[in-house]
């Protein structure tokens, strides 16, 4: 395996043998060419601004723990190197240039999400809107059974940064705590509205989430600016963080829509699929 790191990456970083190293300890040994091959499309983007990684957290992400789990990022990782063609169609497709400006971003769709957890959640705004009709989404999810639609992604790279619904594995007690587990911020969202998805609905829509910015604030031309994977909340302290991220495409089913109470401080059905 060292020596398709060494193909593909000849400059022998350790930060990448790190990562690799890493990436093996998870898959307990059963990591493929493909695998590989795959994760080194992706590896650089799980390096923040400060230089650290957080490939680490894939453990919890895909619940390398359980052979389940440890299959789903063998898969999503063989996945991705088909769907980019492997490392040589890949660089050769979207290369990233400064001059003139051309972003790339690679996108890590979960194969197997299903077989990681039974639901996600997707935490909302209760006051807000969909654009552009400007009807309440809890309305909305009521009327339809879905959320909003955000677009599919259709290409393995994008260029610009692509919407998504953010979802969590877990449901937290009240909307206070939910804030701190993902570091909502106040101006975003309330927390208030809470929506249930069955994976089982979504096995091919679901991605790592990503931390990205729309603008390069040096540079109105770029179209995707500092992005990077962030599996794990971490990055709007005072908030303590740490809740997992998940990023669906579409326009997911909604099996469950709750509303929380204020006067009894509890979460509300509102609907239910």
């Amino acid at each position: 395996m060292h020596d398709l790191l060494t193909k593909w990456h000849p400059e022998d970083d350790p930060l990448t043998r790190e990562q690799v190293d890493i990436l093996i300890s998870l898959l307990n040994g059963s990591l493929t060419e493909k695998g590989l091959e795959g994760f080194l499309i992706v590896c650089s983007r799980f390096v923040d601004e400060y230089g650290h990684h957080r490939t680490n957290e894939l453990a919890n992400i895909f619940k390398t723990h359980h052979e389940a789990g440890r299959n789903a990022l063998l898969h999503s990782l063989e996945y991705l190197w088909e769907w980019v063609g492997g490392m040589d169609t890949y660089e050769k497709m979207y290369p990233v240039t400064i001059i003139p400006p051309k972003p790339a971003f690679p996108q890590f769709k979960i194969i197997g999400i299903e077989h990681l957890s039974d639901q996600l959640y997707r935490v909302l705004d209760s006051s807000s809107k969909v654009y552009p009709t400007e009807e309440y989404v809890v309305d909305y999810i009521q009327r339809t059974g879905r959320l909003p639609s955000v677009p599919r992604q259709r290409h393995p790279v994008r260029r610009s940064k692509p919407r998504y619904h953010w979802c969590t594995y877990d449901k937290h007690h009240d909307p206070e705590s939910t804030r701190e587990a993902l570091q909502i911020l106040p101006e975003w969202s309330d927390c208030k509205l809470r929506a249930s998805i069955l994976t089982s609905k979504i096995k091919r829509s679901a991605y790592v989430a990503f931390n990205g910015d729309r603008l390069d604030p040096n540079n109105s031309k770029l179209r995707f600016y500092k992005y990077y994977y962030e599996p794990h909340a971490q990055d709007h302290p005072p908030f303590v963080g740490g809740g997992a991220q998940i990023s669906l495409e579409g326009s997911p089913l909604v099996d469950l829509l709750e509303i929380w109470d204020d006067s009894s401080r509890k979460w509300r059905v509102v609907c239910s699929d």
